[in-house]
């Protein structure tokens, strides 16, 4: 099933601030729990990729590029439930996250306002995953990174911006995930008295 999802959030919650809006995007485009994968296919992420600028139109994605990208999907993914659970990249994700990202090349550029900036080098899917890795960059050299958050709901996984004051949100909705998971340890309560 694909649908697109680009700037939904449960319960109204707002969305993430640029640079971290895309990065939210892409790994949104998977919600197990809605059985909904907008990446699908290779075609399906390349229409998504060119939808938002970052991979040149007639540009192929091949085999390769296609699992790379749904990788660093995931391990964006797992990044963000780290920042959720406040716990640190173990050396088998580091490991993991080197493997998928070697072709994605970055240089510095200088922007408008004379700023140092990080830039997507080359091309193709490659350049298209450096893009939103740069954002992650610069999201962490902001400070913002440590509020990009991924639901611990059962088979949720939302990517959602913790916008409240002390960072301290937990769900990507209360309303939904948030009260789906307390309502089962009320039941597994009561069950185990």
């Amino acid at each position: 099933m694909s649908r697109d999802l680009t700037g939904f959030q449960p319960a109204g919650r707002a969305p993430a601030p640029p640079p971290l809006d895309l990065v939210q995007d892409f790994v949104n485009t998977e919600v197990p729990v809605w059985a909904i994968d907008e990446m699908s296919t290779p075609k399906e992420l390349g229409v998504w990729l060119r939808a938002r600028g970052l991979l040149a139109d007639g540009a192929a994605v091949d085999a390769e590029s296609f699992v790379r990208a749904r990788a660093l999907r995931d391990l964006l993914r797992d990044l963000a439930f780290r920042n959720s659970e406040g716990a640190r990249p173990d050396d088998e994700l580091r490991a993991a996250f080197a493997s998928v990202v070697d072709v994605a090349r970055l240089r510095v550029g200088l922007d408008e306002r004379g700023e140092l900036r990080l830039e997507p080098a080359g091309d193709g899917v490659g350049s298209a995953l450096a893009a939103i890795l740069a954002r992650v960059l610069a999201a962490q050299a902001a400070g913002t990174w440590r509020r990009m958050k991924a639901c611990p709901g059962a088979h949720c996984g939302w990517l959602f911006y913790d916008a409240s004051r002390n960072a301290s949100s937990t769900w990507c909705s209360m309303s939904i995930c948030g009260n789906r998971s307390k309502t089962a340890a009320y039941r597994l309560r009561r069950r185990a008295s």
